[in-house]
């Protein structure tokens, strides 16, 4: 045998590979939303114009509503620190711990609260 089968098939084989890579690179060029949206935002495309950007909205109201409002809130605030008693200080870490192992031993899932810090008693 000659030369001419085996460049046949081998003409064949490269033929044969050249359609695999043609068919996966047109499966390649399928990419994911994600890169689509990526390249779209590197190539500076989808920004808004600067004249689509709305303008800011005034302030509405006058000074004298907005001082009102102000001290509502602040009354508001006073009388919810009283009705919680949040007044003073707040709780040390500990204590914290000791009033929930306190209330713990409450619904049974401990024995007692750690006898090393005495706990505020449960309201």
């Amino acid at each position: 045998m000659g030369r001419g089968p085996a460049i046949a098939v081998a003409a064949f084989a490269g033929a044969a590979l050249l359609g695999g890579c043609a068919d996966l690179m047109q499966r390649s060029t399928i990419a994911p939303e994600w890169f689509q949206a990526k390249a779209v935002e590197v190539k500076g495309e989808g920004y808004p114009e600067l004249k689509d950007i709305p303008t800011a909205k005034g302030i509405k109201g006058t000074q004298a509503e907005w001082e009102t409002e102000a001290a509502s809130l602040r009354t508001d605030a006073a009388e919810l620190d009283a009705k919680t008693g949040q007044g003073g200080a707040f709780p040390t870490d500990e204590e914290l711990r000791a009033r929930a192992a306190q209330l713990r031993a409450r619904l049974g899932q401990e024995e007692a609260a750690p006898e090393s810090v005495q706990p505020a008693p449960v309201p």
